[in-house]
């Protein structure tokens, strides 16, 4: 499988479309969301990797470029967003290549950790890729009206480390909304 890096400046409107199109049928539920925009509550990635097969995208993850908080240290995170595999690309290594690609491409690029939010049914997907559960972290975010709020319970956080292997104690806040 070919993995394709692109950053969010070269994007342009079919590759666009494609990524809206996979994301639409991976996550139904969010189908209007993601048919006018690849990005989560006005959080847009820095780059993505992509594969691509039949001139439909199977696989992505977009990755966010943020500096946040953790106790009292700041952090550069790679923040994990809209990753998915095709339903019928599934079970055959694609997430797990992908998230090493992913991963890797971080780490060389100097970010301290991954960081991703899932929920309960994926979060094994995740572990079996190296992520570990961030479990009893307070997590804080800005919501859309500037308003800090706790993420809610069922988005479990998961980190990978990169360039630092420690996790720091304390509160995370993401100086800025989820992803």
């Amino acid at each position: 499988m070919n993995i394709t890096l692109v950053n969010e400046r070269d994007i342009g409107p079919e590759l666009d479309k494609k990524i809206k199109d996979s994301l639409c049928l991976c996550f139904p539920d969010d189908r209007v969301a993601f048919s006018l925009s690849r990005g989560w509550h006005n959080s847009f990635p820095a780059w993505s990797l992509y594969s691509e097969e039949s001139n439909r995208i199977i696989s992505h993850v977009g990755v966010i470029d943020r500096n946040i908080r953790i106790g009292d240290q700041m952090v550069r995170v790679a923040g994990m967003q809209n990753i998915f595999v095709l339903p019928e690309f599934r079970g055959k290594g694609l997430c797990d290549a992908l998230m090493k690609e992913v991963t890797k491409r971080a780490g060389e690029l100097g970010y301290d950790y991954g960081l991703l939010f899932c929920i309960p049914v994926i979060e094994k997907v995740y572990e079996q890729c190296g992520w570990a559960n961030l479990p009893n972290k307070r997590i804080i975010h800005v919501d859309v009206s500037g308003k800090e709020c706790v993420l809610p319970d069922k988005n479990i956080a998961m980190y990978y480390p990169l360039t630092r292997i420690t996790f720091p104690t304390g509160d995370i806040h993401l100086q800025g909304n989820d992803w």
